[in-house]
Formats: C-alpha cells, sequence, structure tokens
C-alpha cells in the first residue's frame, strides 16, 4: 500500500481584491519539504487564478492545497528515521542550552549528556501545544472563513440595496470604506458603530447627517428608511460651524473702519452703572473678563481721547467698552440702565473698531493674543500682603484669560471635532492659588456667602480631563489606535474621571447613575445653582465621549458562537447610562438654566439622544428598551423647557427641526422594537 504524508502548506491571498471579493483572486500555495534525514530542501509552488463566479474549492485550488508526497518508494532507513523525527525531543539538558540534541532512544543519553556526566532527562512541563498553522484543516478553515467573510460581504450588499423609490433624499455623505476598516478622519465629530462610520455630526447645531451605510443599517434594524430631513447641508455645517445665530449679522468690511461709521458709545454714567452691577454681582466670579482697576483706566481713555485722529489705544480702549456694555446689557437686562444700551449695535461697533487692527475678533484670535503676552506661562500667585502693581494686576487679569480660553478651547474641540488651539505641553497648567477652597466653598450651599476670588466656570481640573481626552481618543494617533489599546485608553480616562468625581465634595459631586427624578434644593444661590447642574451634565457628557468612542472597535455582533467581548459591551453600558442621566437629570434643572447659555447646554441632550437610540437598534430587546425610546419622546418637552434669552427666528427654526429630529428617532426606535417582537412570534407576556 502506497503511503502519503502531508508535508506543510501556506496560503498567501496576494490580490487586496481577493480580501474584499471584487473582481479577482490570486492564491499562492507554497509547499516546502525540509527532512534533514533526506539530506535535500524540494520546494513546490502552485498558483491558482479564480474568478469571482468560482468557488474557492475548485479542483485547481483543491488540487494544490491536497499534495501529498509519496514516501512509499523511499529506502527502509529513511522511512523510519522520518517517523522517529516526528517525535524526538530535546532533552532538558540540551534544550536548556539551545543546542542540537542527537538522542533518538528515549532509553539512551545524547552526546552532550553522556559527555558531561549529565542525566539526560524529559521531565520538563511543556507549553500548550500551538494548533499547527500549516495543516490540511488550518488552511480549510481558514479558506473557509475567507469565503464566509466574501458571502457575508456580499449579502450584506445586496440586502441593503436602496429600492431607487425608497432612497432618501437627505444630505447623506459616501462612504467608501471596505468592510472592517476604520477610515481616519474627524474621529469626536463621527459616529462609528463596529468600526463603520454612521453618521457626522454636524457641530453648528449637533445633529448628525447620516452616511449611506448608517442609513442602510438603520433600514436593517427596523424595516423602514430614516427621514432625516437636513435641509443644511454638511459643507455649509463645516464652514459656518464657528459662527452663533448672534453674530451671521457681525460682518464688519475688511477695511480701516471711518469715524462717521463708528457713532456715539453710550454716555459715561451708563458704562459705570453696569460696571458697578458687574462688580457686586457673582457674574464677575465665573467669568473675569475685566479687572476694576484696569477698566476704570480703560473707560477713562476711551470717553477723554479725542475722536479725531484717535490713536490705536484709543480704539482699543472703545472697542473694549463697547464689548463690556453689549455682555453685561444682556445679563443685567431687568436694570433700568440697560434701556439706554443697544447690546447688538455695541457689538457691531465693537467689531469694527476691532478691525482696524485685527482681521478677524473671534476666540482664536483673542487665545493667540492671549499666549502672545506671556498667559499660558503666567502661573506664579500675585502678593497677598500688600497692594498689587499695574504689572501684577496685568499678569493676573491676562492669566484669567488664558484660562477662560483654555476652557473654551477644550470644549470646542470636544464638540466640533477640531484639534484645540492651545498644547498642554507648552502650557504652564498650574491651577490658581486656593482655587479648590473658592470653587467649592461651603458656606455657598446655604446662600450665606459668596466667595471673593474668582474661580471661572465649571471646574478647571474637569477641563484638563478633556483636553487629555480629546488628545488620547480623536487625535490623528489615537484614530490607529487598534482595539485593545483603544480599549485601555478609555478605561483609563474611566478612571480618571472617576477620581475627580470623588475628590469633589459630596454636596457638589455628581451622582455616577441617575435613574429618577432629581429635587434640586431651592435655597442653592443661582452661582451654586448653575455649579451643581454644570457639574452633573459635565460629567456625563464627558463619560459619555469617552466611552461612546468605543464604537470604534470592529466587533461582528451577529456572528453566530461569539462571545461579546466583556470590556466593549461594559463601555457602551456606560455610556448609554451616562445619556440617560443626562436627560432625566436635565428634565429637572432645566428651567434653572441661565438663558443667556442656551447654545452651550444644547448640545448636552442632543448627544445624549444619540447614544440612547443607537443602543436601541442595537438591542431592541434590551430591558430598558422601552423605557429608553419613553425617555427619547419626552426630550422634546425637556429641550422646550430650557430658557432661551431671546428668541429670534434661528432659534425657533432649531427648535422646529430638533422637534422633527426627536419625532423621526421615536418612530424609528419603536419600529426596531415591533420588527424584533414580530420575528420572536410576538411579545413575551
Amino acid at each position: 500500500m502506497t503511503k502519503r504524508v502531508f508535508l506543510s502548506s501556506k496560503v498567501l491571498i496576494k490580490s487586496p481584491a481577493a480580501r474584499t471579493g471584487l473582481h479577482e483572486r490570486n492564491l499562492r500555495l507554497v509547499i516546502r519539504v525540509n527532512h534533514e534525514p533526506w539530506g535535500s530542501e524540494m520546494h513546490q509552488v502552485f498558483t491558482t487564478t479564480t474568478k469571482t463566479q468560482r468557488s474557492l474549492r475548485d479542483p485547481p485550488i483543491a488540487k494544490a492545497i491536497c499534495q501529498f508526497i509519496d514516501i512509499g518508494s523511499l529506502p527502509q532507513r529513511d522511512r523510519t528515521q522520518h517517523r522517529m523525527a516526528v517525535p524526538r525531543r530535546a532533552c532538558d539538558a540540551c534544550y536548556k542550552r539551545k543546542i542540537q540534541c542527537d538522542r533518538s532512544d528515549p532509553e539512551e543519553q545524547c552526546n552532550w549528556c553522556r559527555h558531561h556526566d549529565l542525566p539526560c532527562t524529559l521531565n520538563r512541563i511543556r507549553g500548550r501545544k500551538k494548533k499547527t498553522k500549516n495543516s490540511t484543516e488550518s488552511i480549510v478553515k481558514r479558506l473557509e472563513r475567507i469565503e464566509q467573510g466574501i458571502a457575508r460581504a456580499k449579502a450584506l450588499k445586496q440586502s441593503t440595496q436602496m429600492p431607487p423609490e425608497a432612497a432618501p433624499g437627505s444630505a447623506a455623505l459616501s462612504d467608501s470604506s471596505g468592510a472592517y476598516q476604520r477610515k481616519i478622519t474627524h474621529g469626536r465629530c463621527t459616529i462609528w458603530f463596529s468600526g463603520q462610520k454612521f453618521a457626522a455630526i454636524c457641530s453648528r447645531n449637533g445633529i448628525p447627517h447620516f452616511t449611506s451605510l448608517g442609513e442602510q443599517w438603520i433600514y436593517s434594524q427596523t424595516g423602514l428608511w430614516p427621514r432625516f430631513h437636513n435641509e443644511d447641508k454638511l459643507a455649509f455645517c463645516e464652514a459656518t460651524d464657528h459662527i452663533s445665530s448672534a453674530a451671521l449679522a457681525l460682518k464688519p468690511p475688511k477695511r480701516q473702519a471711518e469715524q462717521d461709521q463708528l457713532g456715539e458709545i453710550p454716555e459715561k454714567w451708563v458704562t459705570q452703572a453696569l460696571l458697578d452691577a458687574f462688580n457686586k454681582s457673582d457674574f464677575r466670579l465665573i467669568f473675569p473678563i475685566i479687572d476694576r482697576e484696569l477698566f476704570e483706566d480703560t473707560i477713562r481713555q476711551a470717553y477723554d481721547s479725542p475722536s479725531a485722529n484717535a490713536t490705536i489705544g484709543a480704539i482699543g480702549s472703545r472697542a473694549c467698552v463697547l464689548a463690556f456694555l453689549a455682555v453685561t446689557s444682556r445679563h443685567f437686562c431687568a436694570m433700568e440702565v440697560t434701556k439706554q444700551v443697544d447690546s447688538d449695535d455695541c457689538a457691531k461697533k465693537a467689531q469694527l473698531l476691532i478691525s482696524d487692527f485685527i482681521e478677524d475678533a473671534s476666540l482664536t484670535t483673542l487665545q493667540v493674543m492671549v499666549m502672545l503676552v506671556g498667559g499660558h506661562t503666567l502661573a506664579r500667585d500675585p502678593p497677598t500682603d500688600r497692594s498689587l502693581t499695574v504689572q501684577e494686576l496685568e499678569e493676573r487679569q491676562v492669566r484669567f484669560l488664558f484660562w477662560l480660553c483654555y476652557h473654551f478651547d477644550k470644549d470646542m474641540a470636544l464638540r466640533n471635532g477640531q484639534p484645540p488651539m492651545m498644547s498642554d505641553e507648552f502650557c504652564d497648567l498650574t491651577l490658581p492659588k486656593e482655587y479648590l477652597e473658592n470653587r467649592f466653598p461651603k458656606l455657598a450651599l446655604s446662600g450665606a456667602v459668596e466667595p471673593q476670588a474668582p474661580f471661572l466656570p465649571n471646574d478647571l481640573r474637569l477641563s484638563l480631563l478633556k483636553s487629555k481626552a480629546v488628545s488620547a481618543l480623536y487625535s490623528a494617533g489615537s484614530l490607529r489606535k487598534s482595539d485593545a489599546e483603544l480599549l485601555r485608553t478609555i478605561r483609563e480616562l474611566d478612571e480618571d474621571l472617576e477620581n475627580w468625581r470623588v475628590s469633589i465634595p459630596a454636596e457638589y459631586a455628581p451622582a455616577l447613575s441617575v435613574r429618577k427624578d432629581v429635587k434640586l434644593a431651592d435655597t442653592l444661590s443661582p452661582t451654586t445653582s448653575m455649579l451643581h447642574i454644570e457639574l452633573h451634565l459635565d460629567y456625563h457628557y464627558l463619560l459619555n465621549i469617552i466611552h461612546c468612542a468605543s464604537g470604534r472597535c470592529v466587533v461582528d455582533w451577529n456572528e453566530s458562537g461569539k462571545e461579546m467581548i466583556f470590556g466593549l459591551q461594559s463601555s457602551l453600558d456606560l455610556s448609554v447610562e451616562a445619556s440617560r442621566s443626562t436627560l432625566i437629570y436635565l428634565s429637572e434643572a432645566a428651567p434653572r438654566l441661565a438663558g443667556e447659555a442656551f447654545w452651550v447646554f444644547i448640545f448636552y441632550p442632543v448627544s445624549a439622544l444619540l447614544s440612547i437610540f443607537f443602543n436601541i437598534l442595537r438591542n431592541p430587546k434590551h430591558e430598558y428598551a422601552a423605557h429608553d425610546v419613553e425617555l427619547l419622546a419626552s426630550s422634546t418637552k425637556v429641550i422646550r423647557s430650557m430658557p432661551i434669552h431671546r428668541i429670534t427666528t434661528h432659534e425657533l427654526e432649531y427648535l422646529h427641526k430638533m422637534d422633527a429630529f426627536i419625532e423621526e428617532l421615536g418612530r424609528l426606535s419603536q419600529a426596531a422594537i415591533a420588527k424584533v417582537q414580530s420575528e420572536n412570534g410576538g411579545v413575551e407576556k
């Protein structure tokens, strides 16, 4: 009888097209024979090209895979050595020294042990034997996996092919990324699911624009094509995402301003009255935009300098006064003196004046100016045992402006996906002296005492965490991380965020999860109440942002017999729970928000809506699915209850758009639940 032994083989998919199942697959099978007793090395190369329509199990490939070499005609000595060579192992002594062991009989000593009078043993514990990759079974299994992957890709393409009459007319983004490929793009402005790009978020209003792949996935989960009427094109969103509704009309001409265009600034007593109100309020503690002593000099220069042939310093002082009036007249709108101020007119004039020597009067320009005067490095605390000099007052004020810029810079980086302007590596991020004591005073909870030192918005330590999250999760380098590295980064950031949470005094600390209606104490001062709201919303928002990055991990959730990755599943669950907490907490806290901060806080509920919606579609059988649908429906009322300082056409249009968007999310969520119940034969009682 002829004896055959399969030696070794390796399949290499050489053509990229073969991996995606497009036009042609080139399979190169290399069978290498290397047997020392034969004293020779044999190589046989088989190359087979198959078209797309042909199976991987065609006879030419099967022939290449199942090549056997007849050893029946070999000499008896070679056949005996061949059989003995398979189980032969190096003895313990030779194995430890990594030298060749010539032991052929288990009962005899090898040459090394015999000459060194050592015991020739085989007592070491062998590790788990790895499966031989070049075995016939391994090759067949790998080919089957390739074939199954190609079949799944084709099935997905065919089953999700949109009919012409059902294709949505919204501004869906084309997605050319292949299956299970992660495209490097703006990570924060992109919604990822199982490594696929499903939507891009418009940073101007937070509403997503779904890609064709995202719409197809929604259809596969709900049986309905989404009807998101996105009138705004994504390009328009990206071009205008840095312009607020109030600033759309502020477009100064790019030329030197003429004096007759500047008009008259309000009378000096108006400015003094608003300055007094500013210094007596807690508004100066959160936004220390001016210093009282330094601003007095600015007022004198603005009002006392001649209008004709004004110097750059005088023009800058007038612009500063006008900008201050534009801000304070909005905040202290209940004061009688504000009737003397047209805030929009003041803002236009200030921007027109500043354009004489600054082309772009924006936050970016302010950040550049702050860093040019050294605000990012002026971390030393001013003396407290004497009055400050003018230089020390200026340095302290520049440092406050730096922290304001830093805070908003990191917030915008998270919301619009653009890289931050300020790099932590070049900034001294030492917190102000006694910052925590001033930020979380114990007596402030009763409303009896307000701190006197400025503490800026929110918590600066949370801004530092936001900066770390942007760099670790959404920078260009972080988008190339493997799934394991990404999950490890998420765990580290989650631990840092939890350490921050437990460091907050219990009276202010955000709750891990908000599952019931929240009641805020009526005795809280407006400042303390806003701080409480900011900390809770920012904590759950950042928790959601950190853990929703796990959607970039590539996982085939529907593959039978495959266990979910525990770390990925827990991360997605935390993201959804943080989103639930945001909507539940905001349902109680929304009426207490400052009206002028509507556009700052609107991103919290919108971000939460998206996380909950995708979780419902991903797992419509979840025990909280029905509850989440109700939560989505209630979010319309929550957003409508958020105060708006002044409702314009822009705000009304946005609210109508949000109503339609939330209604569509609810329709699709209910369809997903109904679809899975129908497939399971009805609702389980």
